[in-house]
């Protein structure tokens, strides 16, 4: 199965609307993680199967969607900035082995307790050097993430994937020293 994974567009609908026109043909499922800030009835959600709900959007889009064995859902419920131990729990209960979020504007592939977890980042912008945002092509036999700059659409795996790790261990270690309330990651 082929699969486009969106996140965090908030509303930059130009970006949205080219990510989706240059996949909708070419994949088996399209997925957006949240943070899109559009309404489920919006034109540029009608080609996405499914839309989770996201830290900036209304709450008529679901929290979650287990798809197969898949868990999407966008990330901040599960407190990812702090680690992905609820997270783990969630596709274990769920008996997932792969999960796609977003929230934290770090495209990222990691593993966890045989459970991969895929962000494709956001496709506004990412936090990092690299002054762009992303998106994911998923193919999930055999299993391959291809990262993609929301843009121009070219390739981009290796610059953003190693300062992404980076940026994530940063975050975890300020969250730790500051002690902020899990409420805001």
């Amino acid at each position: 199965m082929k699969i486009l994974v969106v996140s965090d567009s908030h509303m930059y609908n130009d970006i949205l609307e080219n990510i989706t026109n240059k996949w909708k043909n070419k994949v088996d499922l399209l997925v957006h993680c949240g943070d899109s800030s559009l309404l489920p009835d919006d034109p540029l959600l009608k080609d996405y199967d499914i839309v989770v709900h996201g830290n900036h959007d209304e709450e008529v889009f679901p929290h979650y969607v287990v798809y197969k064995d898949i868990f999407v859902t966008h990330g901040n419920d599960y407190h990812v900035y702090t680690g992905y131990d609820e997270l783990i729990q969630a596709c274990k209960e769920n008996h997932c082995t792969i999960c796609f979020h977003g929230h934290t504007h770090v495209p990222t592939i990691q593993i966890h307790e045989g459970i991969t977890f895929v962000n494709p980042g956001s496709a506004m912008i990412n936090r990092g050097n690299y002054g762009y945002g992303t998106y994911a092509i998923v193919e999930t036999e055999p299993f391959n993430v291809i990262y993609y700059d929301s843009l121009d659409h070219h390739i981009c795996n290796q610059e953003v994937l190693e300062e992404g790790m980076v940026l994530l261990d940063d975050f975890k270690k300020i969250v730790k020293n500051n002690r902020v309330d899990k409420k805001q990651c």
